[in-house]
């Protein structure tokens, strides 16, 4: 990894480590945050100490990520999986609240990335004009694929592990997900079909895909793990998108584009290097042999590989 987006702060603890970072180079991955998500009161991921209730209290924590300087203003627009008491199948946010936020971020300058399982949560983002979406796993209409097209919004499936061994894993051990597999009729097979199809409609429609992973979420989620999500990708894209997804295209969806992402005069230096060609393979995405950051080659241990 040579920059990493992260959405799900705790309390602004990467937005300070962020800042820090910024003001002496410490040789690691840039960083863009969000601080903490916002979301309603119980709301997914609301332990992480974005919940909010109402217009002004929206209104308030959108200044509060302004004057702490993030670069993106994250908010949940639908319940998430891991969450209890969340609906991954509902919004979370009325179409008013969700435009007054988008509202507000967009005025001080800022771009917002929504949290949205659902169709219908899907629907208010586009119609809000956020800059980006998260997962998008629901089923849409062939209309509301259109309108997702032709927003430009950038869709990140948060793919990488995303296989029927970890999902049946998850589901053994985790309740909510035998009830949301139960409930919907789904083993973890059928849910990884309807999941793909799902991503390759989207592409068929040139909804505009960006590679990454919602690392951290759980262990099929591990950090380090960032080639399987491009590697999955390619089962929808093929495999030039899918690297152009996971460089110039997902530079330019966090704010970078006219510094990473591209091997370019006056770009940042950031290279990958890894031990098979990547248009005959894409899996040597996982025999990464070198990283070179902003000019600087940070070597693995001896006799060592990166696992990216």
């Amino acid at each position: 990894m040579t920059t990493v987006r992260d959405l799900g702060d705790w309390h602004f603890n990467v937005v300070e480590r962020r800042d820090v970072q910024r003001q002496v180079d410490d040789g690691l991955p840039w960083i863009v945050a969000s601080g903490p998500p916002i979301t309603t009161p119980g709301g997914h991921c609301g332990y992480l100490g974005g919940e909010v209730s109402g217009a002004h209290e929206i209104v308030a924590a959108v200044r509060e990520r302004v004057e702490r300087r993030v670069d993106v203003v994250k908010v949940m627009a639908s319940g998430g999986m891991v969450t209890t008491g969340s609906d991954v199948s509902t919004p979370q946010f009325s179409i008013e609240e969700l435009r007054l936020l988008v509202e507000q971020t967009h005025a001080a300058g800022l771009p917002v990335t929504a949290h949205a399982h659902s169709a219908a949560a899907m629907d208010q983002a586009v119609a809000v004009g956020v800059e980006g979406i998260e997962h998008a796993s629901s089923r849409a209409t062939e209309e509301q694929l259109a309108a997702l097209a032709a927003s430009g919004i950038a869709v990140c499936p948060t793919l990488g592990g995303f296989n029927t061994k970890a999902l049946a894993a998850l589901a053994a051990v985790a309740p909510r997900f035998q009830q949301i597999f139960a409930d919907a009729g789904l083993t973890p097979e059928s849910f990884l079909e309807i999941r793909m199809l799902i991503l390759r409609k989207m592409a068929t429609f040139g909804v505009r895909l960006i590679s990454g992973d919602d690392a951290g979420i759980g262990p099929d989620k591990a950090h380090g793990r960032y080639a399987e999500a491009v590697i999955e990708l390619e089962q929808v894209t093929g495999t030039v998108p899918a690297l152009v997804a996971a460089s110039s295209d997902a530079a330019a969806a966090i704010g970078l584009g006219r510094s990473k992402g591209r091997l370019r005069r006056r770009y940042d230096a950031d290279l990958l290097v890894v031990g098979a060609d990547l248009a005959a393979d894409l899996t040597a995405l996982r025999d990464v042999r070198q990283v070179v950051l902003r000019g600087m080659p940070v070597s693995p241990r001896s006799g060592q590989s990166w696992n990216a």
